[in-house]
């Protein structure tokens, strides 16, 4: 789990651009992620305590961005958009 306001995101930004993990949308804020090698994660975006959320159940440390989670968050952004969010 990592928060958009706090965490450095360039690094996993720059693994999704190059990886092109695909993302499919389960429902709105959940989203799977099939990763580079294969693997599917699932990733939830929410806003709590003011905070926009990502959670990826892969396993990198609790804070640290995912390339998964940046993937989702593309995708969440433009449907949130779309929704008027």
């Amino acid at each position: 789990m990592f928060s958009l306001e706090t965490a450095n995101i360039e690094r996993a930004i720059n693994n999704a651009k190059a990886l092109h993990p695909k993302v499919k949308m389960i429902e709105f804020g959940t989203y799977e992620v099939t990763g580079s090698t294969g693997n599917t994660y699932i990733v939830r975006c929410y806003r709590a305590a003011g905070e926009k959320i990502v959670e990826c159940n892969c396993a990198t440390r609790a804070g640290v961005a995912c390339k998964h989670g940046l993937a989702a968050v593309s995708l969440h952004i433009a449907l949130a958009a779309r929704r008027g969010h």
